[in-house]
């Protein structure tokens, strides 16, 4: 019986029918992220409907994905506002529905004035619901906005929602655009005229208001024609705000005595009268690119000339009694078009008015470098060119017989060696690289090989020259139209290294990323264009300026850094963001055995024999104009720089110890940097890491 029970018990145990499934269980909640522990908040609005008050659905993500929560109230500010077509001449304009009165209290307005602003969303109710989504719930009711004027709620114009927060990761403001009627947000009234990234090519990361606006989508919400500053008396409609400041030095009324100033933040004063726009203001596409289809509207610029944004930038013009506005025809905005409208055959027509017609003109010519023929060192470079027309198939000019070529300051430079340039034997003064000119009184120098290709022999190459050199040719042509800045070009050219393979110069700017300030770089009179490699043959390490030595040194390396870092050209970004300028590694310190030249401070006693100026060593010379402090200066010496170094003809570089050049004393200590231990790419202190550059 006892055997019986166990077997009994052992088969109870066996495999019986799982049964059905049972249901299953809840999803696991999403994985989310406290809002103060995000490092990263991406904010996205997914619906606005309006019964009154207005209702917002967004979300807050991380950069991973996660959803961010937690939110406060107070730390989330709306805006909304409407989109009003334009009548009798009148560009549209967004009316922000939330207004306050400002009152003048320093400066020199008189009046109160309407600014739009924001509903704090302590206001309202903001709901977390625990899972990165929110909705808010307008305090404000759009269908009845009294107070401090009355804005009408026309719930078939677009409206735009966007809001802000501040106190945590800085997050892009979310724009919703729709049309309340039907909450249609495609095939609506648009008013995209400019786009945040065009700002940013020259601002890097736009932002205002305490770092909390970084959208021009969102700025206009505010910034349109009901809003004006008290303290200035000016408005701060965006199309006027924003001509004034960039025209800045060269308004007419700065430029007769005035300033142009708001106040912000805490009444602070703001001026813009020496702002220095670094392109032709009249290229009024550089923001307003029609080409562009995310600002489908950009062509309002010639389309829909108004007083006000025409008026912003010439602002002697009187409209009203017609002072200044061609025969002196009093005007409005119903009667723009009557005369500026979009016609090319018309001279006043708004895009003909702004043309750059110098700069159209460059494009019809190419400077072709096609062989350099060169024996060795102590010989002179026999070149063979061209200028053609890349407008007509590449055409080539009979440079004998052109006029404008013959009156233009065309010219060959050659320079040596391209690990570093310092045109050293050559007998020149400070350094420069030697130049011939393609024409003398108006005679063409080269010879005509009878295919309008010419031959010319250039400059010769110093005896002890080693390595490879460079030749440009460079120059404006002289047109009816202006100064064509016609873009330089250069081929390099072997000295002792393999012919087959002359070696390059090391490429740390990049001629694309000035030119997106600058949309054509060009200088000394339109002579030097769009080429860092022209710029680098006379801007040399063994070049120095004359007379006052406060302007600092000329090499390139420090020049540079200090126009755009010290000078004040009012910088449009941050110093640090090195890659607005270098390539993407650049920026990086030299090593001791790159080459690079020490930057000369003076000419020295023999304005021919750069080896008696005195020098700053190389990182020192670049990262020292913008850490000018003791500290940082003592840092630089005690790891090997020097801002009082000679340099001797083989390169070697010491400390002075009393004068540089042949009979000084060279027993002071190598000053020899060793910046790449820690401050190189992946090293401790990197500095791409140190600038925050991304």
């Amino acid at each position: 019986m006892l055997v019986l029970g166990v077997l009994l018990t052992v088969g109870g145990c066996s495999d019986g029918d799982p049964g059905p499934p049972g249901p299953p269980g809840p999803p696991a909640p999403p994985p989310t992220v406290d809002i103060a522990d995000a490092a990263q908040i991406i904010a996205v609005i997914d619906s606005v409907s309006i019964s009154s008050p207005p209702v917002v659905e967004f979300s807050l993500t991380d950069g991973n994905g996660q959803g961010v929560t937690g939110l406060p109230d107070s730390a989330i500010s709306f805006k909304i506002a409407k989109l009003v077509p334009g009548t009798d001449g009148n560009a549209s304009a967004w009316q922000s529905y939330i207004n306050q009165i400002e009152q003048p209290g320093v400066g020199p307005g008189t009046e109160p004035k309407v600014q739009g602003t924001t509903e704090n969303g302590a206001n309202g109710a903001l709901v977390d619901n625990n899972d990165g989504t929110y909705t808010y719930t307008f305090e404000l009711d759009v269908a009845n906005v009294i107070d401090p004027f009355p804005v009408d709620y026309v719930a078939t114009l677009t409206h735009r929602v966007t809001f802000e927060v501040r106190g945590f990761a800085p997050l892009r403001n979310p724009v919703y655009d729709f049309r309340p009627s039907d909450n249609a947000t495609t095939g609506i009234f648009t008013r995209d005229i400019a786009s945040i990234d065009s700002c940013n090519s020259c601002h890097e990361n736009l932002s205002f208001h305490g770092g909390a606006r970084f959208e021009l989508k969102d700025c206009v919400t505010c910034h349109n024609p009901g809003s004006s500053d008290a303290n200035s008396g000016n408005t701060v409609d965006m199309k006027v705000m924003a001509h004034k400041i960039h025209h800045g030095n060269n308004l007419p009324s700065v430029i007769a005595g005035d300033d142009y100033c708001l106040f912000g933040n805490r009444d602070t004063e703001k001026c813009y009268g020496d702002v220095v726009y670094p392109q032709p203001i009249e290229n009024c596409s550089g923001c307003h690119d029609d080409t562009d289809t995310n600002i489908p509207d950009a062509s309002n610029w010639y389309e829909q000339p108004t007083v006000e944004a025409c008026g912003s930038c010439h602002d002697d013009v009187n409209f009203v009694t017609g002072e200044n506005h061609g025969p002196g025809i009093p005007a409005d905005n119903t009667q723009c078009v009557s005369c500026h409208a979009s016609n090319p055959d018309s001279g006043i027509e708004v895009r003909q008015a702004h043309r750059m017609l110098a700069v159209e003109r460059a494009a019809n010519y190419s400077y072709n470098i096609l062989a350099i023929d060169f024996l060795g060192p102590g010989m002179a470079p026999d070149v063979t060119f061209s200028i053609t027309d890349p407008q007509s198939g590449d055409a080539p000019y009979d440079l004998a017989n052109d006029p404008d070529l013959s009156s233009s300051p065309i010219r060959f430079n050659v320079a040596w060696d391209t690990v570093d340039y310092s045109n050293v034997g050559n007998g020149r003064d400070n350094a420069q690289p030697e130049t011939t000119s393609i024409y003398s009184g108006g005679v063409l120098q080269a010879t005509d090989n009878g295919d309008f290709t010419y031959s010319l022999t250039l400059g010769t190459v110093a005896p002890a020259a080693i390595g490879s050199g460079v030749v440009n040719l460079e120059g404006r042509v002289t047109t009816s139209d202006g100064n064509a800045p016609v873009t330089t070009a250069s081929r390099f050219f072997a000295i002792t290294d393999d012919p087959a393979s002359p070696v390059t110069r090391r490429s740390s700017v990049d001629i694309e990323r000035c030119n997106d300030c600058h949309e054509l770089t060009t200088q000394h009179g339109s002579r030097n264009n769009n080429s860092i490699e022209t710029c680098q043959v006379c801007h040399t390490a063994n070049a120095a300026r004359r007379g006052d030595p406060s302007i600092g040194p000329m090499d390139m390396k420090h020049f540079l850094h200090r126009k755009h870092a010290v000078d004040d050209i009012r910088y449009p970004q941050r110093v640090s963001n090195c890659v607005a300028c270098h390539t993407a590694n650049g920026f990086y310190p030299v090593a001791v055995d790159s080459g690079v030249l020490a930057t000369s401070v003076n000419r020295g006693s023999v304005t021919t024999d750069p080896s008696d100026n005195n020098r700053i060593t190389p990182n020192s010379s670049a990262c020292g104009v913008c850490h000018t402090s003791a500290d940082a200066q003592v840092h630089m010496t005690q790891n090997g720089g020097s801002f009082d170094a000679c340099q001797e003809s083989d390169g070697t570089l010491r400390q002075r110890v009393n004068f540089c050049g042949p009979g000084g004393d060279k027993t002071g200590p190598l000053a020899t940097e060793s910046c790449t231990v820690c401050h190189g790419p992946g090293r401790g202190a990197d500095v791409g890491q140190a600038h925050a550059i991304d």
